[in-house]
């Protein structure tokens, strides 16, 4: 299933998750999710984080993440987002056409 086929998808990824590029290549772990971007790192270990727009998501598969072959390279991210705190809860995702109320 597409990543974007349904809005539910993003509530399958979790931290710890392998992130892969379209041929397989591993590119690191799930650090967290962002409102807009996966903070990946390289290993559990390591205190330089880098980021990719969620759209480059193709698929989610069980226990990996993988992006799509258009999503171009992981740049690092911005320090100030290494410290935020990290919340069980992701933001609710709503089908389009339904009503949010």
């Amino acid at each position: 299933m597409a990543f974007d086929d349904t809005p539910f998808e993003r509530r399958s990824i979790i931290g710890g998750m392998r992130v892969r590029a379209a041929d397989g290549t591993m590119l690191g772990y799930v650090a967290f999710i962002g409102q807009g971007h996966l903070y990946v790192r390289r290993s559990p270990f390591t205190r330089h984080w880098k980021e990719v727009p969620l759209e480059a998501v193709g698929r989610v598969l069980q226990g990996a993440v993988v992006l799509r072959a258009d999503a171009g390279p992981l740049v690092p991210a911005d320090r100030l987002h290494h410290g935020e705190i990290l919340s069980a809860t992701h933001p609710l995702a709503f089908l389009p056409g339904t009503s949010h109320a």
